[in-house]
Order: structure tokens, then C-alpha cells, then sequence
């Protein structure tokens, strides 16, 4: 319960802070700005790594783990966020960067008294420490630059980074390293904020400071799940784990030292490039990445006991298959499509599609600024029928959480009042105001966040009153999502602007609900997880569309959530 818990609070203070630190980034200077290496017409925020990390410390204070490893995890992030909103505010050299990267990995290699000190062939067997050191260094090192490296297209490095973590965190909870598995599922929360933000065309970017986090949480978690003593995993799992990243990594930086250029310096040598050069649409290139790391989930799951000459077959095998069709594509010149909106219309050999050394390793980002009220116009009257049903779907949600919702803890009531009385505050200090404050918005994530975590824990899915069948609250549910699913359809097609597409982020839901309550041998808690996760990002998406459509009537909007807090606090 807990563990849910700091999942919701990760994703709901990540969803909330990023629009309010957008408007933070211009005098704090913390933008990606157009210039000749650029494709975005526009500044855009480089932010929501700040917010990101935000979510997760919140979520580490909260969780009553006062592990070594997990204190040394929260000083690294630390050191990391300094030193990557540095490089965001001033384009730090190489050597700064390196150094704040390498006292994060030092820090951690030192204090929390974890290193790559075995390995698996028959058995565990240990390795000498002057060969566990220097493999430690490289493999955190590594993965911290990894998804640096891989932050290339809108939602590509937070969507594979969610793939790994899910999968890290499954591993861990079904060997019974909780502190492991939590820290893993809250840096999932934090990605869904994120990525709510960053799906193309991107509003945001998480920035050196976020991809740098990233990178490094991901590393670290999956070396203490694999070196634990307690559990027979294969110590070669992370290179299954973080499989996508890792194969572009190494083979960009063998390629441009085969050329002569350093390993360091930008070009378009990486897989999503490539997928471009192809012909592939933008969100056609990070689905398929996606795909390619969720097979990469499943694989690593299915091999977790196996030794470790048998994982590493099995990543040489899958990077085979990545980089021989890829060359091999753009050296016959085959093309999915001739010319794209993000692709350029003619790529004749290898050396066209990967360009200079020093070319725009963003070229693909065609970017829009971030407007609410235009989004407002655009999308979701709240004439329409499809608003209209988006409402009463929400009602019905919340009073089925009254009526079957868990009964709320001490701290789950004083929260609920709490946040009850932030909107009547609201409403009594600003109600001849337009629209609502930021402090509204915050109530209103957290007011679903509350609602989510009472509904995972109420009554049972089959309920009885004095013997008599009162119905069943689970099929109510499905009814109930399928409702808000179809009314939010319905609102994006109705506005004539755009037609609705199934987007990257929709493609990771989808592949995190099919894919982790599916897998065998499972822990049976774990199986709830891809439903969860499905639910809390459709419960978001259609709060943060009924807040938007709103506009003057945000008073009716916290008045009733008000109401509903106060209602959850004295069920």
C-alpha cells in the first residue's frame, strides 16, 4: 500500500510542478534554444528533470526504508540534479560534467557498500576487488551517459527508462528486495508525470539533470538487485535490462572511433536516427523502440536464472538484430516512405543519413509552445456531449469511491481535510477571478491521487449486503473506464483540429498493461500493476482535460472536489 502510494504522490508532484516550473525557465535560463544545431522554432523548457526528481525524493522520504543503499541513492540523485542543471543553465565542457558524474558514482560505490563483486556461472561465484571496482565504476558511468546519449526523440529516454524500471522493480519485489523494488516503481511515477509533458511534439524536455538521473537510478537499481547475496538472479541482467540503451551507446561510440572522431562528439549515428533516415515518422521510431525494449523485458524475465554466459548470448544475439538490419537497410538505400514531415526527403547512402560530426543530434524535434487556453479552444468544449459525459463519468467515480473506497488511515484523513481546505480557500480568495490558481491545480492531482488510492483498497470485488447480491464494483469499474475512455475520444475528435492517433505514450501504456500482469510466475501482487497504471493515467488525462475545459467554472470543479474530500476523510 505504501509502495502505491509513493507511486501516485511520484507521478501526481512531477505532473503538477512541470507547468509551474515552466514558467520558471525562462528567468532561471533553464531553456533549449534554437540555434543552428537545433530543429525547434521555439525555446523550450529543459525542466522536467527538476520536477521529476521533486517527485521521487518526495516519495523516498515517505517510504519507511532506512537502508544504506537507499540514503547513498538520494545523495547521488542530488549530486546529479546540481550538476545536470548546471550543464542545462551554462552547456558545461565535457570535463565538469564528467567530474559531477564521477562523484556521483565514487559516492556510491563507497557509501553504499555495493559493488559487481560476483558473478553467475553453475553459481555465485565472487571476483577479485581490484576487478569488481573498475567494472563498477564503468557499468554506473555507463549508465548514467547511456540515457543521456539516448535522449534523442520526445519521449524516447523517459518511455525506454519506465520499460526498465518496470522491470526492475517486478524482479525485485518477486525476490523480496522492497526498498529495490520501491525506489523503481516511484521513478516509474515520476516518468508517467513527465511523460504526460514530453510526448511529441514534446512540451518540455527532462534535461542533462533529468536523463543524467535517470540513467544512474536505473544502473544503480539494477546492480542491487543483481548483486543482492539473498537472490539467485543472473548478475548479466542489466544488460538485458537496459538493453536499447546500452546497444546504441556502444555501438555510436565504436562507430565514431572507428571514424577517427571522438567518442564525445554529436553526430546522427544513433538507432533513432537511423529509424528516421529510413523513412519513419516520429512516433513511428519511439514506438518501435519501445517495442524493442518491452521485448527486451520479457526476455530478461524469462532468463533471470540462467547464467551469465547464457544473458550475454542472448543481448549480443538482440544487438545483432538491431544494428545488421539497420546497416544493412541504409546502405541498400531502403526507405519506408520517401519524404516525412520529420525526415529528410532524400538520404542516398549511409554517410548522408548520418551527416557531419557535428550535426543536430535534435533534428527531428519540431516543437509548439505550451498554451492551456489555446489547448482549451481547440479540444474539449465543455458544451459538447463529450465534456458533458467526461463529468458525470468523474461523479461517478468519485462516489464509488465513497460508497466502496477503503476506509481512510489517520494521515489519509488529515491529508483529505487538508487539501479540502486549500480549495475552499481558493474559492473564498479568488472567486471573482477567471480562472483557478496553481494551488487548485495541486488539490485537484492530489484529490485523484487520494481517489486512486482508496479505490485499490476497498471492499472486495464481489459485495454482499445481508445476503443479498448488491453487484459487482469491478465490472462497474471496467464500465465506468471504458465510458471516460470513449468520452475523451470523443471530445478530441469533435474538435475538427486534429484527428486522434494513437500516440507513443499510448503505444507504453498498452505494452505495460498486455505485457507485466502476463508474464509468468509473477508475484500475484504484481498483477494489478498494468491495470493500476492504466487507470491512474486515464484518471489523470481526464481530470487534467475536465480542469482545462472548465475555464470560469473551476469554482464548480474544486467546490465539488472539496466536497468529496471531506466525504473520503469521514468514510
Amino acid at each position: 500500500m505504501q509502495t502505491l502510494f509513493g507511486f501516485i504522490l511520484a507521478m501526481s508532484v512531477t505532473m503538477v510542478l512541470i507547468p509551474l516550473l515552466m514558467r520558471w525557465a525562462v528567468p532561471l535560463g533553464i531553456l533549449d534554444m534554437p540555434g543552428a544545431r537545433k530543429q525547434h522554432s521555439l525555446p523550450v523548457p529543459r525542466v522536467g528533470g527538476i520536477a521529476m526528481v521533486a517527485g521521487l525524493g518526495l516519495g523516498l522520504l515517505l517510504w519507511d526504508s532506512r537502508t544504506r543503499a537507499m540514503q547513498t541513492l538520494g545523495v547521488c540523485i542530488a549530486t546529479l540534479l546540481v550538476f545536470g542543471v548546471w550543464d542545462d543553465r551554462k552547456a558545461l565542457a565535457a570535463g565538469p560534467k564528467l567530474a559531477g558524474q564521477t562523484l556521483a558514482v565514487l559516492i556510491a560505490m563507497f557509501c553504499s557498500g555495493v559493488t559487481i563483486s560476483s558473478l553467475t556461472v553453475a553459481e555465485r561465484m565472487p571476483i577479485a576487488s581490484w576487478i569488481a571496482w573498475p567494472l563498477t565504476f564503468l557499468f554506473l558511468l555507463g549508465g548514467t551517459n547511456a540515457f543521456n546519449l539516448a535522449d534523442g526523440l520526445d519521449g524516447l529516454a523517459g518511455g525506454m527508462g519506465l520499460l526498465c524500471l518496470c522491470g526492475i522493480g517486478l524482479m525485485a519485489f518477486t525476490e523480496g528486495l522492497g526498498a529495490v523494488g520501491a525506489a523503481a516503481v516511484m521513478m516509474a511515477g515520476a516518468l508517467i508525470g513527465f511523460l504526460r509533458f514530453n510526448t511529441h511534439p514534446a512540451r518540455v524536455f527532462m534535461g542533462d539533470g533529468g536523463s543524467q538521473v535517470l540513467g544512474f537510478c536505473t544502473a544503480f537499481l539494477a546492480m542491487l538487485l543483481t548483486q543482492d547475496p539473498r537472490t539467485p538472479l543472473s548478475t548479466a541482467l542489466p544488460l538485458l535490462l537496459l538493453g536499447v540503451p546500452i546497444v546504441d551507446t556502444v555501438m555510436v561510440m565504436i562507430e565514431r572511433l572507428a571514424a577517427g572522431v571522438s567518442p564525445f562528439r554529436a553526430d546522427r549515428r544513433h538507432i533513432h536516427h537511423r529509424l528516421l533516415a529510413l523513412g519513419f515518422a516520429h512516433r513511428e521510431a519511439v514506438s518501435i523502440l519501445y517495442l524493442l525494449q518491452g521485448a527486451l523485458l520479457v526476455t530478461a524475465w524469462l532468463v533471470r536464472y540462467d547464467s551469465d554466459l547464457l544473458v550475454a548470448l542472448y543481448f549480443v544475439g538482440f544487438a545483432a538484430l538491431i544494428v545488421a538490419p539497420l546497416r544493412l537497410a541504409m546502405h541498400c538505400g531502403w526507405r519506408v516512405r520517401r519524404a516525412t514531415p520529420c525526415t529528410p526527403a532524400a538520404s542516398p547512402s549511409l554517410n548522408e543519413a548520418i551527416g557531419p560530426a557535428d550535426a543536430d543530434t535534435e533534428y527531428t524535434r519540431a516543437q509548439v509552445p505550451y498554451e492551456p487556453r489555446a489547448e482549451l479552444a481547440r479540444s474539449l468544449p465543455l458544451q459538447s456531449v463529450g465534456g458533458w459525459v467526461l463529468a458525470a463519468a468523474l461523479f461517478a467515480y468519485a462516489m464509488r469511491v465513497l460508497i466502496l473506497g477503503a476506509r481512510p488511515s489517520h494521515d489519509v484523513q488529515v491529508l483529505a481535510l487538508s487539501l479540502a481546505g486549500i480549495l475552499m480557500a481558493g474559492l473564498a480568495l479568488r472567486w471573482r477571478r477567471a480562472d483557478a490558481a496553481w494551488t487548485d491545480r495541486v488539490a485537484l492531482y492530489c484529490c485523484a491521487a487520494l481517489a486512486i488510492f482508496s479505490n485499490k483498497h476497498g471492499l472486495p470485488s464481489m459485495l454482499h449486503t445481508g445476503g443479498v447480491y448488491a453487484g459487482d464494483p469491478q465490472l462497474f469499474d471496467w464500465a465506468l473506464y471504458l465510458v471516460l475512455a470513449l468520452a475523451m475520444i470523443a471530445c478530441i475528435r469533435s474538435s475538427g483540429e486534429r484527428a486522434f492517433k494513437l500516440t507513443p505514450l499510448d503505444v507504453l501504456v498498452l505494452l505495460m498493461v498486455v505485457t507485466l500482469p502476463n508474464l509468468p510466475d509473477a508475484a500475484g501482487t504484481l498483477r494489478s500493476l498494468g491495470p493500476t497504471i492504466a487507470e491512474m493515467v486515464l484518471l489523470f488525462y481526464s481530470l487534467e482535460a475536465l480542469s482545462l475545459v472548465a475555464a470560469s467554472r473551476w469554482r464548480w470543479l474544486s467546490g465539488i472536489s472539496a466536497m468529496f474530500l471531506i466525504g473520503l476523510a469521514l468514510h
